[in-house]
């Protein structure tokens, strides 16, 4: 009975730490794929005067656009709107 109830508090401490952990990390990974669509966005508006466009990414629509700044928009996998732009 013991190591049962030792089991029960190893795992129910390790699981939001690991909850935790996997959302980070998939937050970094949208942020990257972000960052890798400024990068194309800006070659593309060097090279062709593109002012818009879009790129999907692991079921992701990331839309960028050149106004003043060259920004990204997408929505993260918890449906909230962000934005990144270069500087």
């Amino acid at each position: 009975m013991l190591s049962l109830f030792m089991v029960f508090i190893i795992f129910g401490s390790l699981l939001p730490v690991m909850l935790s952990v996997q959302q980070s990390l998939h937050m970094k990974k949208e942020r990257v794929s972000a960052y890798e669509t400024l990068h194309e966005a800006a070659r593309e508006v060097s090279s062709t005067g593109s002012v818009h466009g879009q790129r999907k990414v692991g079921g992701i629509v990331y839309n960028w656009q050149m106004a003043d700044l060259l920004c990204v928009d997408y929505a993260d996998y918890q449906g909230k709107q962000k934005r990144l732009c270069a500087e």
